[in-house]
């Protein structure tokens, strides 16, 4: 199983952990909801996790325009 992580406003690859490297307790898997695995996390066929995050330059964009904190997207 790959963890995939991508960025939910760009789609940008923010990162990848492989099997090996795998501690599902220390990247917080175990602190998440059941409704914040619903919303973050996709299951591919793949054997692929997808964790939706966000990448350092939409970071920057919410940082410099508080006000798209209040989309869902900002990124048309």
């Amino acid at each position: 199983m790959t963890l995939l992580y991508t960025c939910k406003h760009c789609g940008s690859e923010v990162g990848r952990l492989q099997p090996a490297m795998l501690d599902l307790d220390k990247i917080g898997w175990n602190v998440l909801s059941m409704e914040e695995k619903m919303k973050l996390i996709n299951y591919r066929q793949d054997q692929t996790i997808t964790l939706h995050s966000i990448c350092e330059n939409c970071q920057q964009l919410l940082d410099q325009h508080p006000q798209y904190h209040e989309l869902d997207y900002f990124i048309q």
